[in-house]
């Protein structure tokens, strides 16, 4: 089963479609290749301001001007940026849910909790909690979508969405 299918039934919400994984990656390899390409003017700038530690590191860092860094620096920024790419959509957390437990999946590890252990559910700023009976947190973690989006597909499925920021 690929990432962008989910049973019958089932809600998932979180993690990165088709679209998102590819705009991420896009993202983070310019952003690379980018910060490659202006790193020697950073570092040599840096290296002028007077409270700036490590000043000689800086400006041999900025010295390195061979003909192949011209290009290798924005291409070894772009394939940088695309590895951080992949660990943070490898990593982010995808829920799929039931009307009997809620499977989270974040990077290699997938966690089941039962709708009998969930007593709440709530954002607390961007962060999605989980909690049970005493006040556990069964989940505490950064869920893509909005926050309408989620409280949705938790009542869909007979989850107590709790009200608040």
């Amino acid at each position: 089963m690929s990432d962008d299918q989910v049973p019958a039934g089932a809600t998932r919400i979180g993690g990165f479609d088709s679209g998102g994984r590819w705009f991420v990656l896009g993202l983070f390899g310019i952003g690379g290749a980018a910060l490659g390409f202006i790193f020697p003017f950073l570092t040599r700038w840096a290296a002028e301001l007077p409270w700036m530690p490590f000043q000689g590191p800086l400006r041999l860092l900025g010295s390195f001007d061979h003909g192949w860094l011209t290009w290798g620096r924005p291409l070894i920024g772009l394939l940088l940026g695309m590895v951080l790419a992949s660990f943070v959509i490898h990593s982010s957390a995808v829920l799929t849910m039931t009307d009997e437990q809620i499977e989270v999946r974040s990077a290699e590890t997938v966690t089941l909790i039962r709708r009998d252990q969930v007593d709440g559910v709530r954002r607390v700023g961007g962060k999605l909690v989980i909690v049970n009976a005493t006040g556990r947190e069964l989940l505490n973690a950064e869920v893509e979508g909005t926050k309408d989006e989620q409280r949705d597909a938790f009542v869909k499925h007979g989850y107590p969405w709790e009200s608040g920021a």
